[in-house]
């Protein structure tokens, strides 16, 4: 006859601190190396890129240079417009309060 399967345990406290502090260990090894990992490409990118502006004709390289601060200067008039609107919203807000204050007194 076979032997009855074994009971299973409860995990004590000590056991669950210990299996916490592993999953956190290894979590941290794998968030790490991931990281580090992206870091590396991220350079490595960087450099091929700089590698291949620096493989190119001055002309090309102000063409690319002109391009790019052609885009800079289209993102920069964006965001300047937005920053306009924002700001009239506040003085919009600030007089309304101020008429707000005005009216209860």
């Amino acid at each position: 006859m076979a032997a009855a399967p074994a009971a299973r345990r409860a995990w004590s406290q000590k056991q669950k601190i210990r299996a916490g502090a592993w999953a956190v260990g290894v979590f941290a090894v794998v968030a790490v190396g991931a990281l580090t990992g992206a870091l590396i490409k991220t350079d490595q990118q960087k450099e091929e890129a700089i590698k291949q502006f620096r493989e190119t004709t001055p002309e090309e390289q102000i063409a690319a240079l002109e391009a790019h601060k052609e885009s800079l200067l289209k993102q920069r008039s964006h965001i300047q417009f937005k920053l306009d609107r924002f700001n009239a919203r506040v003085e919009e807000r600030k007089k309304e309060l101020e008429a707000k204050k005005e009216s209860e007194k």
